[in-house]
């Protein structure tokens, strides 16, 4: 299922300019396989909160699953949340995973408990997700990239495992 969205990763591919501009071109449809890829992965959740870039891969995932999606959690106002329940946070792209944190820590100051961060993208050679885990927080990504002296690649040391998240 992730083919069509890695085809579209390798396309763009050494470039970060190139592969922003393609995936803030990714039709709906691409958005939604990766999506169901996602899905099948996660456990049961009452909602999926959306970070910046991240809101197409988020608001596709909580179709999937027939639950609500909930935007404005990483905003400095923040966004009331109820009832609380179990989230996903969902990102387009994870890199220094700071944005991935502030959005963990408003959500559980909402009363919400994240179970599972999702990156479409996953920059392996910076720090978020060592910093997410450190917060006993599962990360997954589709696509995972190194940022290498040539530019993108895609990871080519063993991967982090696609584990189903229970």
């Amino acid at each position: 299922m992730k083919l069509a969205f890695r085809e579209t990763v390798a396309a763009a591919l050494p470039s970060a300019e190139q592969l922003r501009a393609r995936l803030d071109a990714l039709p709906g449809g691409d958005w939604s396989e990766l999506a169901a890829l996602f899905s099948a992965g996660l456990p049961e959740l009452d909602a999926v909160v959306a970070l910046p870039g991240g809101e197409l891969l988020a608001r596709a995932l909580a179709h999937d699953r027939g639950i609500p999606l909930l935007e404005g959690l990483s905003a400095a106002t923040g966004t009331a949340v109820s009832p609380p329940g179990e989230v996903a946070l969902v990102t387009g792209y994870l890199t220094d995973g700071l944005a991935e944190l502030e959005a963990l820590l408003r959500a559980e100051g909402q009363g919400l408990r994240v179970r599972v961060v999702a990156a479409a993208i996953e920059c392996t050679n910076a720090p978020g997700r060592t910093r997410l885990e450190l917060q006993d927080m599962r990360v997954l990504a589709a696509v995972q990239l190194a940022d290498t002296p040539e530019g993108l690649a895609f990871e080519r040391r063993i991967p982090h495992p696609w584990p189903r998240v229970s």
